[in-house]
């Protein structure tokens, strides 16, 4: 269903250009001279550009156009597309203009709205319906209609050119057709194949077994799921064999990918390595191997990774026109502009290099914060100048990826904004903002706006050590613009905002939805921080027990989320559901009685210092590890982990808990087994009870697995936990030999 905010208003409808001395009515009084012209030998998209703006204008103002096939002198007529231009001067004019390019202009009393093709003309209606009749489509199914009963536009004489060729925002606009050709998003339909393609044309298991030598050598290994070996002259003749068959399913396709996995594992062999010598980068490799390509398909636009290992551009080798590379910010930080952070320096510098090489750039920049969708990202203030970098080093195609088909924090306003910066770099942001503001969230706007405000405000004091990831987690801001009194302050200015639409449904679910970001932040700093006020633990009382009030809270999170159809909290499908279930199991942890708490652990195995947590006294701390490695966990890095507790007294004890993490894409899997042993002196021991753990699990969604191991009641003062490790990944896994982690959290003695 759409929802149409009706302003009722008896003021005519203006442009926001400079009025000029004519005016046009194109209504007056909800009646109009004017009929709109299409050729009916035009393309369905054209046909479909006329529609559009007769049923804006009726939406508008009442009045209903009459669609013609012909132009009749005398007559007012908006006159759509290329065909009904009869004055050769705007059609030699129009021809010069880009592809997706298009103009709007008056001539006399006509009014003249046309592109080169179908796909222009509908760019140029949906402009017209939004600068001329006051029109905002606000997401896939939201959108704004003004009432007025007199249209007036004054002469107009305007040429839109965009300034990427190629233009896609990875948001829920996306899939939804009206909303790309409003926004001008483009799809992939030029695309035959698109990134990470090494396994698709060369598939493991089809060529490894009989060609080990096609994948990357690492180490001693030749892995499965790795890169390829791209100077053996045999893998490239086999890669030109299978992308011609794939070019000849889809002939008019413009652009083949042939790019690396999405994994690091480059070939280390004597070989490659001498290319990478030759070119002074891994780049370089696989520049030869695209130009290869190149050269092979002269027709077609060979595209390949400028990612992570790749990203530095090569020396003594140059992409051929036909070769696309695509260029990637992953690692970046996003709380200051590309240009202007230091810590950029190095991306700053590889992006100058690839643009001297090449104006045929692709960028894949990242808008959003992966790890959860729901943690509040403001990283509004950069996107306009980092947009405005990639076009002032000859970047002709841009690519921002959002948060696919899910809901993340301001994402109706971030698609919005983001497609009309693609479009026009320099266009008023504060204005686009400040516009849609007003009109999505009606009486609320003013709340949301200073949320927004006072979270760009905070950061803005920490930009320079801040680090805004997009794989970050709220913890991680809990120094910045996420500490307790900021979260107060934003669930203090999303009380009022729902209080300020409590009576109109359609404001009230979209604040609802805006609200989870911050509802979510709040309770995941609670669980994970765990300090003064804000905390899921009532600390009245000696024994701990759980704050109702926060428990209701959580309820409610997630009971807006499903009201307002938000429940994914990552790209792994973790849901809100899920979320409260880990929440509440943790909790439970955290409040049971644990003979362990505070009593001395030692390590018979030592751990990694890669990721510090205080060592040993981590595993009784009261600290529970959330879903990041980095909070809380205590690692151990291709060993096995054995751990002694003290308890200081003998005791009657029958269970031990704790939790390992599982985060596979991480080469962090769960323990082998897990062997508990007890010893009344600290020198004898005996075990009473071991768990396996699943190693084999393949799924990269990250989890804290509970190991319980209960057994029959024991006297101990001493309790020896041995978790074996798989100490190096699994054949099957990207890291096959390299080492893996065990990390493991809190032990639970009762």
């Amino acid at each position: 269903m759409k929802y149409i905010y009706l302003l009722i208003a008896t003021l005519t409808i203006l442009t926001s250009c400079e009025q000029s001395a004519t005016n046009h009515f194109l209504v007056k009084n909800k009646i109009s001279d004017y009929s709109i012209v299409v050729s009916k030998n035009s393309d369905t998209l054209t046909q479909r550009a006329a529609q559009e703006i007769q049923q804006y204008i009726f939406k508008v103002s009442g009045a209903k156009l009459t669609i013609v096939a012909t132009i009749e002198p005398g007559k007012k007529q908006i006159i759509l597309g290329k065909a009904g231009i009869l004055d050769t001067s705007i059609s030699i004019g129009l021809d010069s203009i880009d592809d997706d390019g298009f103009i709007i202009k008056t001539t006399g009393d006509n009014l003249l709205i046309a592109g080169k093709n179908g796909k222009a003309n509908l760019y140029a209606a949906y402009t017209f319906i939004e600068e001329y009749l006051g029109c905002r489509l606000l997401s896939a199914s939201e959108e704004f209609i003004p009432e007025s009963s007199t249209i007036k536009l004054p002469d107009i004489d305007n040429t839109y050119n965009p300034a990427f060729s190629f233009r896609r925002t990875l948001f829920p606009g996306l899939y939804n057709e009206k909303y790309r050709y409003w926004h001008k998003i483009e799809t992939l339909d030029e695309w035959g194949s698109f990134v990470h393609t090494f396994n698709k044309l060369i598939a493991p298991e089809k060529y490894f077994d009989e060609h080990p030598e096609f994948f990357s050598l690492n180490g001693n290994n030749r892995l499965k799921d790795g890169q390829l070996c791209l100077s053996n002259p045999e893998l490239l003749n086999t890669i030109k064999e299978n992308l011609s068959v794939e070019i000849e399913k889809h002939p008019d396709k413009k652009y083949w990918s042939v790019s690396q996995n999405d994994c690091y594992n480059f070939c280390e062999c004597s070989n490659c390595q001498a290319l990478y010598d030759k070119y002074e980068s891994v780049s370089g490799a696989y520049i030869f191997m695209a130009n290869e390509l190149a050269r092979e398909f002269p027709d077609k636009h060979i595209s390949t990774l400028a990612y992570q290992f790749t990203r530095s551009a090569p020396k003594n080798i140059k992409p051929l026109e036909n070769v696309n590379i695509m260029f990637c910010s992953i690692e970046c930080n996003r709380s200051m502009p590309l240009a202007e952070d230091k810590r950029s320096a190095g991306f700053v510098k590889d992006m100058q290099d690839w643009s001297k090489l090449t104006s045929n750039i692709f960028v894949w920049d990242y808008v959003v914060q992966f790890k959860n969708y729901l943690t509040p990202f403001p990283n509004f203030d950069v996107l306009q100048p980092n947009i405005q970098f990639f076009k002032e080093n000859k970047v002709d195609m841009m690519f921002q990826q959002g948060s696919n088909r899910n809901w993340s924090d301001l994402a109706e306003l971030k698609q919005y904004l983001i497609s009309k910066l693609m479009w026009n770099p320099n266009a008023n942001a504060d204005s686009i903002i400040n516009d849609f503001l007003s009109k999505y969230y009606g009486p609320a706007a003013p709340y949301i706006k200073s949320y927004g405000q006072e979270m760009h405000s905070a950061l803005a004091q920490h930009k320079t050590e801040e680090w805004l990831n997009i794989y970050g987690y709220p913890s991680d801001y809990y120094d910045s613009y996420l500490t307790p009194a900021l979260l107060e302050k934003y669930k203090a200015l999303m009380d009022k905002a729902e209080a300020a639409v409590q009576r109109d449904s359609l404001y009230l679910k979209r604040v609802l939805r805006t609200r989870l970001a911050v509802d979510f932040a709040y309770l995941d700093i609670a669980l994970n921080k765990n300090t003064g006020n804000l905390s899921y633990l009532d600390k009245s009382n000696e024994t701990l027990s759980l704050r109702t009030d926060m428990l209701e809270y959580l309820d409610r999170m997630v009971e807006n989320s499903k009201l307002t159809n938000t429940t994914r909290i990552n790209e792994r499908n973790f849901l809100t559901e899920d979320y409260q279930k880990y929440v509440l199991h943790k909790l439970s942890l955290m409040t049971k009685a644990n003979l362990a708490k505070g009593k001395k652990v030692t390590c018979l195995t030592a751990p990694s210092e890669t990721y510090p947590v205080g060592g040993a006294a981590a595993l009784t701390d009261g600290l529970f590890g959330d879903l990041d490695y980095h909070n809380n966990w205590l690692g151990f890095q291709g060993n096995d982990m054995q751990v002694e507790i003290d308890l200081q007294k003998v005791e009657n004890i029958n269970q031990l808990s704790m939790n390992f993490l599982q985060a596979v894409n991480s080469w962090v899997f769960q323990p082998v087994e897990v062997s508990v042993e007890v010893s009344m002196d600290g020198n004898q021991y005996r075990q009473v009870k071991s768990m396996k753990g699943n190693t084999d699990i393949r799924t990269y969604l990250v989890k804290a697995i509970p190991f319980n191991i209960t057994f029959p009641e024991v006297q101990a003062q001493y309790i020896r936990v041995t978790a074996t490790s798989l100490k190096q990944c699994p054949e099957w896994h990207r890291g096959f030999g390299n080492p893996s982690w065990i990390f493991i959290d809190e032990l639970i003695v009762e």
